[in-house]
């Protein structure tokens, strides 16, 4: 009887270093994955870096306040899983932050340059939506009554007139003065808030970014003109934030597609277990494993802060295969030194990613393959 409770208790603790040792390589694998994934060699430098004010950001930080970060229960026993094998397509948004140019600086008189980097990544998709968002300063600027963005569609508009934003893109060679050779002009006119600090406005960029994703080398930023009928707005007064550096810097946020040419229409049942760490059952399980992006010093990665990965471990033995009738049988034709059957994951989902790129831009991106939602024996 004491040889027996030995024993045991000698294969619980042997099973407790082997959870543990899969959980290490698990979260090494993990971190590697994310990295390949991403297309990054390491993880991005964030030092001095600070997350910037802009709504997009606001809004995506509140969606993972809400959704992420919970611990979601992985209840122990048989599920069923449902799924269908169909068309896809990822989409990611990009916010794409404006850059001081390497070589084009501030133009002389009223032409100021903009100019947006993309990694190699971010380019090689196709754009489905481009907008440049801008900060107008309100009538008032100087008084700051509120910090936050309005909505200008509900603002009284100043007697002296909307101001007019003319957008052309940069392209290669120099006029015969010496300044820069521009593209066709893109003009809009949008009101300014009175008696506010300021509000944002958005402009239509889709075709222009479209170009610079085709033929990257030819990014050399847009440039912008600013003014009001008249230019009868008071001396030095700002009209519009240029500044790449300043709290309200103009920033493009893009939307791109990357198709998946899986296809596809059957709808396929599977089962699979679920385990905790206290179960007791030996066969190929699901168990809970946790990726907390903080414990790594990724602090490029915005949210969510951690996530359920999961894994799986358990035995496989040719007599319990017949309890998951849709996993990949091991076939009565493979040669006798085969190992058999192995538990691995039969089933993986996406997680959806707030994160810094080398660039130093902020990627909204989903990332397949990266939560274990069923595993089984192949």
């Amino acid at each position: 009887m004491m040889i027996a409770r030995k024993d045991r208790a000698a294969w619980w603790e042997f099973r407790r270093r082997m959870h543990e040792e899969i959980r290490a390589l698990s979260l090494e694998a993990i971190k590697e994955q994310i990295l390949n994934k991403l297309g990054l060699k390491q993880a991005p430098n964030m030092t001095g870096r600070a997350l910037p004010r802009i709504p997009p950001i606001s809004k995506l930080m509140d969606m993972y306040g809400m959704q992420a970060d919970q611990p979601q229960s992985l209840e122990p026993g048989i599920t069923h899983h449902e799924e269908v094998d169909e068309y896809a397509a990822k989409t990611e948004s990009v916010f794409a932050l404006a850059q001081p140019h390497q070589r084009l600086r501030h133009s002389k008189g009223s032409l100021d340059v903009l100019y947006f980097k993309f990694s190699d990544k971010v380019v090689q998709h196709r754009v489905t939506r481009a907008e440049l968002s801008l900060w107008i300063w309100g009538t008032n600027q100087d008084n700051d009554e509120s910090s936050d963005s309005v909505d200008l569609d509900n603002l009284e508009v100043q007697h002296e007139g909307p101001v007019t934003i003319t957008l052309q893109r940069i392209l290669r060679g120099v006029t015969e003065s010496g300044g820069p050779l521009l593209g066709p002009p893109l003009t809009t006119k949008h009101p300014r808030p009175v008696g506010r600090r300021g509000a944002w406005i958005t402009i239509e960029l889709r075709r222009m970014v479209a170009e610079w994703f085709k033929h990257p080398r030819d990014n050399l930023g847009v440039a912008l003109r600013i003014s009001v009928p008249g230019g009868n707005h008071r001396r030095n007064a700002r009209l519009v934030e240029t500044n790449p550096g300043a709290e309200y810097g103009p920033y493009l946020e893009v939307q791109t597609q990357e198709l998946d040419t899986r296809r596809g229409g059957r709808i396929k049942r599977n089962v699979g277990l679920n385990c905790d760490e206290a179960s007791q059952e030996t066969r190929c399980c699901r168990y809970k494993l946790t990726v907390d992006f903080e414990k790594f010093g990724w602090d490029w990665i915005i949210a969510p802060k951690k996530y359920d990965a999961n894994y799986c471990s358990g035995d496989c033995p040719m007599a319990f295969l017949p309890a998951y009738p849709n996993t990949h049988i091991v076939s009565l034709a493979e040669p006798p030194n085969n190992t058999g059957p192995c538990c691995a994951p039969r089933k993986l989902s996406e997680i959806t990613m707030l994160y810094f790129d080398n660039e130093y831009q902020i990627v909204f991106s989903r990332l397949p393959g990266m939560v274990v939602e069923r595993c089984g024996c192949s």
